[in-house]
């Protein structure tokens, strides 16, 4: 008897198993045959740009022309998106959405322009990611000014323009300067000062430098030990006048100085 109810519990189990196979590959076949007839059927006809940057939605609608006719759930959305922050780096971000059966919805974000900075003959105007919005003869005075970074020849090339492409970000793992100005930016943000830093000097490689409202330059030196300098400057600001012309040295941590130059 026990034999018999195990033979019969082993051809359920063995039914059991094929209907879920079977399903399974039904469905697997089913996915197959949908994804194939959504890239013949459902392509991209409509676009339309939900626009928040500086230009203007005929160039950006131009830009994604060759979007129409792609397989709307199947195009690289990635590759749009970087396509489109090279040819019109002021791009910050570009969000797709999909509206069925044929409508592709684009939202776009503008880059904000927060730092000039100087690249050998040139100055390059940057978003908060280093990306690189524009390349000029002259710096924007609107900007936050920061001056001499080294930027080092990429790739065995002779010119050293190789190292910051228009609309590409700049790889602050590459460059030694860059990492540095990234860990100040964020010190000077984290201890309530960036909004005061009107000017940067990478000039003097032992001795990173900047100015406070135009007027009080602070003599950092290099970049070890940020942090206990960036608490030693608040005690120094704290004790001393902040409208006046003054050099603070914070080179040493442990004894930061504060001269009056008026």
């Amino acid at each position: 008897m026990a034999s018999e109810i195990e033979r019969i519990n082993k051809t359920l189990r063995r039914r059991r198993i094929k209907r879920t196979v079977t399903a399974l590959f039904a469905v697997a076949v089913l996915a197959v045959v949908l994804y194939i007839l959504s890239g013949i059927f459902l392509r991209v006809g409509v676009i339309a740009v939900e626009n928040a940057s500086r230009y203007d939605s005929s160039e950006l609608l131009a830009r994604f022309d060759e979007l129409r006719g792609e397989p709307i759930l199947r195009f690289d959305k990635n590759k749009a998106t970087d396509r489109l922050q090279t040819a019109l780096p002021y791009i910050k971000t570009a969000t797709f959405s999909v509206a069925f059966p044929n409508r592709l919805n684009v939202s776009v974000e503008g880059a904000v322009a927060l730092y000039s900075v100087s690249a050998d003959d040139v100055y390059l105007c940057l978003d908060e990611d280093f990306k690189v919005l524009e390349i000029s003869a002259a710096p924007d005075p609107g900007l936050l000014q920061i001056d001499g970074i080294s930027f080092g020849v990429s790739d065995g090339e002779e010119t050293a323009e190789k190292s910051y492409l228009l609309g590409k970000k700049i790889n602050i793992e590459d460059n030694i300067e860059m990492s540095v100005l990234a860990e100040l930016l964020n010190e000077l943000d984290r201890n309530g000062l960036y909004k005061r830093v009107t000017y940067i000097d990478f000039t003097k490689k032992y001795n990173l430098t900047f100015y406070l409202d135009g007027i009080i330059q602070v003599e950092l030196g290099t970049s070890e030990e940020l942090d206990r300098k960036m608490g030693m400057l608040l005690e120094i600001l704290s004790r001393n006048p902040s409208d006046r012309r003054a050099v603070i040295n914070v080179r040493n941590p442990s004894e930061g100085r504060y001269r009056n130059l008026e």
